[in-house]
């Protein structure tokens, strides 16, 4: 039953920008169909011309709520991300009093949430020295992750971390598989810089923050990352002369991520006025070639994403009046602005629209393990959509949603205008109106959505196949991380009969069949590319294969060729039929732990 279809002639799919009808179910897409296909009866919204875009996922914003909501909070941040295209923002730690270090601190910051956010919002926490006993339980209330300064962050709460405090945090989030978010400058060439000149002067604020303060402070969390081999992300990068020590981690198979913000890739510090404080951040907008080559680094996917750092503050804290670079506060008003000024930048240099989406939508759910969930228009994910008119300059007069008008976008002349942005399949903002009720939820990690869910058997069941399988994993909830995850995974699995097996088996299609599920689609997919000899020989050993075992072929087929798999189903033939039910089962328990990331969405 569709209860809602948005289609449109221009939907950036995974895959593409094609006509097509997007058919959702209690706030969910159930599929994705051809243009045309509009079951009777059932509303549809149609954005003809206009772009529909999977909304902008956020993954750094400051909403300072509880304690500076004066700067910015849940009420009026969420309303400036819907107004922008952001359907999902992801806050972090700081700002706020308390700071999200502590089940304290977390549970203040869900209670000022509670009714308040327009739009979904997750919650980062925070590292810092002495607070390594509470990293567990904080991932265990659903947090997505870990962020930490390397330098001083500006506020008392949440003081910068050294390397030894990283040791003690690291092994717990390796643990878990949580990534780690860093500030990456460190203090040593700062206080080495010795800047002369006006405070008003952008030359001196800039020449305070030299590019190898973040040179330094990434070949610390590079040689951390290589030893303790945790997910690890580098939060605004601003030195584009740190990208090929980047290139090089990725290269070596570290897992690394990199994000930069809209406003290194809009701004030239060439450009900043003396006295323009609403421009400073830390680190800090650089130079016209800086910029240059950060875009290049995004093309090439050294840098993976990016996110707005939206960090405003009263106006006052900018001491706009003085100019003084040094004392006024560090951070820029952006949440609203971000889509378009990169659609703005990315549009002049030829760029497709299905890039920026993977910047800004993609890319950030994967970082906050949201993939499946959020950030793609794909069957299974929450319709969470936007209209976007890419060629209709942003009204300079529109009003400004954040707490504070303060912003260096304000007046800019951009280009990308959001019509519509639909969350969850309600339509929250419509060309000027923002819906009167608060819609958004708090979004918890994909592992703590699991140990709650009461459809969670289902949910086991698409990743293994077997009833008693999906009934013996949703009795064992809670998990604590992944890795609890799978081994009970294995530990139930090893109490199967040969009958819970082969029905298992039969929850799949058969290799070479393309009507399966996505997931299937994906496992199979250089399959997929198999030439018409080789599905008509799939086709015909499948058969033998069924004819002789009385089931189908089991493999698991990630990155597998059609040559590889035919390969191994020739081997298999010769088996007697206890022996391939053994392998059969032992490629199922394969696929089912790779389905089990997908559930988490990793």
């Amino acid at each position: 039953m569709i209860d809602l279809v948005v289609r449109g002639k221009h939907v950036v799919l995974p895959t593409g920008i094609v006509p097509a009808s997007i058919h959702i179910r209690n706030g969910v897409i159930a599929a994705v169909e051809p243009y045309e296909a509009v079951p009777s009866g059932v509303e549809v919204i149609d954005a003809g011309e206009l772009t529909i875009l999977p909304g902008v996922v956020d993954a750094h914003v400051h909403l300072n709520d509880p304690g500076r909501s004066h700067w910015e909070g849940f009420v009026t941040g969420t309303r400036a991300a819907a107004v922008g295209g952001v359907t999902t923002v992801i806050d972090m730690p700081l700002n706020s009093i308390p700071a999200t270090t502590s089940i304290d601190g977390l549970n203040a910051k869900l209670a000022a949430a509670a009714g308040a956010c327009s739009v979904d919002v997750g919650l980062w926490g925070g590292i810092i020295p002495g607070n390594a006993d509470q990293l567990e339980p904080l991932l265990g209330e659903g947090v997505l992750g870990f962020k930490c300064f390397l330098v001083p962050s500006g506020v008392d709460e949440f003081p910068c971390v050294t390397e030894a405090d990283l040791r003690k945090a690291l092994p717990v989030l390796q643990q878990y598989d949580a990534v780690l978010l860093a500030h990456a400058e460190l203090p040593g060439p700062i206080d080495a810089a010795r800047p002369q000149g006006s405070p008003r002067a952008y030359a001196t604020y800039l020449a305070s923050r030299p590019p190898e303060a973040e040179y330094e402070a990434i070949d610390l969390l590079v040689g951390l990352c290589r030893e303790f081999q945790t997910r690890t992300h580098i939060v605004h990068l601003s030195a584009a002369g740190a990208v090929p020590q980047l290139a090089t981690a990725k290269r070596a198979g570290l897992p690394i991520t990199v994000e930069t913000c809209p406003h290194y890739l809009v701004f030239e510090a060439e450009q900043i006025a003396d006295g323009a404080t609403e421009f400073k951040c830390a680190p800090p907008i650089r130079e016209n070639a800086n910029r240059e080559l950060l875009w290049q680094a995004l093309e090439a996917g050294t840098i993976d994403l990016i996110g707005t750092d939206h960090s405003p503050c009263p106006p006052e804290m900018k001491g706009q009046l003085a100019g003084d670079f040094f004392h006024a506060w560090g951070g820029i008003a952006s949440l609203q602005f971000g889509l378009a000024a990169v659609w703005t930048e990315a549009a002049r240099r030829g760029i497709p629209i299905s890039r920026v989406s993977e910047w800004m939508s993609a890319a950030p759910a994967r970082l906050a393990g949201l993939t499946g969930r959020k950030g793609a228009i794909v069957a299974g994910a929450d319709a969470d959509l936007i209209f976007f008119d890419a060629e209709r300059m942003v009204d300079a007069a529109r009003p400004i949603e954040h707490r504070h008008p303060l912003t260096p976008y304000a007046g800019l002349a951009l280009q990308g205008v959001v019509q519509r942005t639909i969350l969850r399949g309600r339509t929250i903002y419509l060309d000027g109106t923002l819906a009167p009720t608060p819609a958004g939820v708090i979004i918890r990690s994909n592992l703590f959505q699991l140990n709650h869910d009461t459809s969670a058997e289902a949910s086991f069941k698409r990743c293994c196949g077997s009833s008693r399988w999906a009934r013996e994993m949703a009795a064992r909830r809670p998990f604590r991380h992944l890795q609890h995850l799978c081994e009970a995974a294995d530990q139930v699995a090893a109490q199967l009969s040969t009958e819970d097996w082969l029905e298992a088996f039969a929850a799949h299609p058969k290799i070479g069949d393309r009507s399966g599920s996505n997931w299937s689609k994906q496992e199979q997919s250089r399959a997929g590319e198999a030439s018409e000899a080789a599905r008509a020989e799939l086709t015909r050993l499948n058969q033998q294969y069924f004819d002789q075992f009385g089931f189908i072929f089991i493999i698991c087929a990630t990155g597998k060729s059609a040559g590889e798999i035919l390969a191994s189903l020739r081997q298999r033939l010769g088996h007697s039929r206890d022996a391939e039910v053994e392998q059969a089962a032992a490629e199922q328990r394969l696929i089912t732990k790779i389905r089990l990331r997908k559930l988490l969405g990793l």
